[in-house]
């Protein structure tokens, strides 16, 4: 017990001891384009945001990246549909019109006399086959939630990397008196019940928590098909008694994403269990793909599927 005690003295001591104000006198590096997209391919027009980083220990603030000259190619080829959009404090945005296809390259670099060149590239990924839905309702802890087994095809012969996203949407009113609705909400994913998740890192502590998406890969199922459980909170409005009409659903979306945008955004999801306050965490660096400067050029495809969960009331 005595040793124990002395342990914990000295811990205390090393640890109360560890913060020290150290003044940086060194160079300070130049200030670097941050260049930050990621592209839907469901969508003809994407955002460029650009911005400027600055030394952490240095007394500069980072301001706008003024005027720089910015150049996107497809497939080699230069894409003229590209044009300043709006500037949101120390942020600028870029739009570019542009449809992409499969296997399409993407490049883009940025220019400015101050802050030198950032480039980088990126390739438009395949998209993914979801084969089936099946969803079960069931009770926790006194609230609702309804779990759903998404059955999806992975492309033999290659690596692939995914992303799955829910949302949900309720018609309370019959559509003789009001058009059904379009608007599509967000539901936070629990994945505690799927091992695709568990197997990322035993490290992710971010990632245990309800999240509005989930990435993953097809390590354990590559080129072929597989079921995903997950579940998310939501009421089973046909439960109700006094409801009249109800009709809900729910929308999976599978994003396939390239290789370099699911690193970056797992690297973030990695980094996002610093939160938890542990000083033995390992510190993670988030990654880019964009040489002399910092950000991330990313894509990903997007196949959806609907499916009527809870229905009450006639239609017509």
């Amino acid at each position: 017990m005595k040793n124990v005690q002395i342990i914990l003295i000295i811990s205390i001591i090393l640890l109360s001891g560890c913060e020290k104000n150290v003044d940086f006198s060194g160079k300070e590096p130049s200030p670097k384009i941050v260049v930050n997209s990621i592209i839907n391919t469901q969508s003809d027009t994407s955002l460029i945001k650009i911005s400027e980083s600055v030394f952490d220990y240095s007394s500069q603030e980072p301001g706008i990246v003024e005027n720089p000259e910015i150049h996107l190619n497809i497939n080699g080829e230069e894409c003229n549909q590209l044009c300043l959009d709006t500037v949101v404090g120390i942020h600028t945005y870029y739009k570019v019109v542009a449809n992409l296809n499969v296997g399409d390259k993407v490049e883009l670099s940025a220019h400015t006399q101050k802050h030198g060149t950032v480039k980088g590239y990126d390739n438009v990924p395949d998209t993914a086959e979801i084969k089936n839905i099946e969803t079960s309702w069931f009770k926790k802890d006194g609230r609702s939630y309804l779990r759903l087994y998404v059955t999806l095809k992975d492309s033999p012969g290659e690596r692939n990397f995914y992303r799955i996203i829910v949302k949900s949407k309720a018609d309370m009113i019959h559509p003789s008196f009001q058009e059904p609705l379009e608007y599509w909400s967000f539901s936070k994913i629990f994945i505690e019940d799927e091992m695709l998740f568990q197997s990322l890192t035993e490290k992710d502590e971010g990632g245990k928590s309800p999240n509005f998406y989930r990435i993953f890969t097809d390590e354990l199922f590559q080129g072929k098909e597989y079921t995903l459980n997950v579940y998310i909170q939501y009421d089973n409005y046909a439960e109700n008694p006094d409801a009249d009409y109800v009709r809900q659903y729910i929308k999976v979306e599978i994003h396939t994403l390239s290789e370099k945008l699911y690193q970056n955004l797992h690297s973030q999801e990695l980094a996002s269990g610093m939160a938890t306050g542990d000083i033995f965490y390992e510190p993670v660096k988030i990654y880019t793909n964009m040489q002399g400067g910092y950000g991330i050029l990313g894509i990903y495809n997007v196949t959806e599927k609907e499916k009527l969960v809870a229905e009450k009331g006639c239609s017509i």
